[in-house]
């Protein structure tokens, strides 16, 4: 190999490799940079698709309710029985700081909802005495075992009998669903999920869907 041809291979590879350097110094920049704004920005949680629907249900007074009953306003809704020892209080609860932690004028909007996935056992008295320890107004749905597999199906909500002892307790999924006035889903809060992210982001998702 000439001089020539050494020389120009050596221009050619330092030319290469400031290129791939500098992009390599820029990626690490951006990557940097979207750590950083990630730090200061909070995803918010999924929704499914497709998740709600009509129902005719019994509320804890005694009273069928629909789902016409709670138009125009935004509805937290839990799923989940009420001899649940651990999961559900602690869901019902999270509502509960969350409702509390709201303006005035954004719980006047909201209707917390507790739906028994166990109508056999969840009576309205027994809902009655159980939404109260949570929430005043808070709203207890039972109904038949026909209606409250209905409901759940609209909410993608899996639930099922577990043999204990001579008795039973349920399985169930754990989500807090929050449904826009115009009943469409807009958010599903997780267990991982905490009450000041529920209520920021209540505050976001209302407001978009009032734009």
């Amino acid at each position: 190999m000439s001089f020539q041809d050494r020389t120009r291979r050596f221009l050619i590879l330092s030319v290469l490799g400031f290129i791939l350097g500098a992009g390599i110094a820029g990626l690490s920049i951006l990557m940097e940079s979207g750590d950083k704004n990630q730090g200061h920005q909070e995803s918010l949680p999924f929704v499914a698709p497709h998740i709600g629907g009509p129902f005719h249900l019994i509320n804890q007074d005694g009273k069928a309710v629909t789902d016409k009953d709670f138009a125009g306003k935004y509805l937290l809704i839990y799923f989940g029985f009420a001899s649940c020892p651990a999961i559900c209080p602690t869901e019902l609860q999270k509502i509960t700081n969350t409702y509390q932690s709201l303006s005035k004028d954004w719980q006047d909007r909201i209707q917390p909802i507790f739906i028994t996935i166990d109508p056999e056992r969840d009576t309205p008295d027994i809902l009655k005495d159980y939404v109260a320890l949570f929430l005043p107004h808070m709203v207890g749905l039972t109904g038949t075992t026909d209606q409250i597999e209905k409901v759940k199906k609209a909410y993608k909500v899996y639930g099922a009998k577990v043999p204990e002892g001579t008795s039973y307790t349920m399985d169930h999924s754990s989500f807090i669903y929050f449904m826009g006035p115009d009943t469409k889903p807009l958010a599903m809060f997780r267990v991982s999920d905490t009450a000041d992210k529920m209520t920021r982001t209540i505050q976001t998702l209302g407001i978009n869907a009032q734009q």
